[in-house]
């Protein structure tokens, strides 16, 4: 698939996300027992804030629409990682290449989106529990999002540095630039009447 058609399928799932999460079933009735709950994915009334709406239990007011949100968040990261893409994309031999960026990218957007995957689980399981147990000072949940979904974009960083000069900028490059600048400064001399000969002078 080319990278253009991949960034637009990737597009497509987020919005069909968000359309989903309008037409997922808003009230789920529980049974338990000879009682009924009514449990909102969009929350209640608040009692006493007409303009404010607070949330039930969890595990029941996400229970038609966490896989909607999982979804969004998997098609945002094979967005982000497509766009990245499209930014490391050079032209070679008559065609579009990714060179030593297309393994670290790849890999780096499956993990991102592997993290994301084990927050939305992490959250589904701390919503079911009575007593939650905390990771280096956070629920699970809030761990992964400090510990995890914050730092990793770093590897990309990592990436872009370690093959800016193989890949982005290369010596090559360098050349041709320096080339590009004496052509342009040896045109404007010319056409200010001065010596061509001192455009290479630098």
């Amino acid at each position: 698939m080319k990278l253009h058609w991949f960034v637009f399928v990737t597009l497509i799932g987020m919005c069909l996300a968000v359309g989903a999460a309008f037409l997922a079933p808003t009230e789920v009735v529980l049974q338990d027992g000879a009682t009924e709950q009514v449990v909102s994915s969009s929350g209640f009334e608040h009692e006493r804030f007409s303009t404010m709406r607070h949330g039930g239990p969890g595990a029941e007011r996400h229970a038609t629409t966490l896989w909607i949100g999982w979804a969004f968040v998997v098609f945002q990261v094979l967005f982000f990682g497509g766009c990245l893409a499209m930014g490391m994309e050079r032209r070679k031999d008559g065609g579009a290449s990714l060179g030593p960026a297309k393994q670290p990218l790849i890999f780096g957007t499956l993990v991102l989106a592997a993290i994301f995957t084990a927050l939305v689980f992490s959250y589904q399981r701390y919503a079911t529990e009575e007593t939650h147990t905390l990771f280096l000072g956070f629920p699970r949940p809030t761990a992964w999002v400090f510990y995890a979904v914050w730092p990793f974009p770093v590897f990309f960083m990592i990436v872009y540095m370690r093959i800016f000069d193989r890949w982005f900028f290369t010596e090559e490059d360098e050349r041709k630039v320096a080339e590009l600048a004496a052509t342009q400064r040896k045109k404007e001399l010319e056409a200010a009447g001065g010596d061509p000969a001192e455009a290479g002078a630098d």
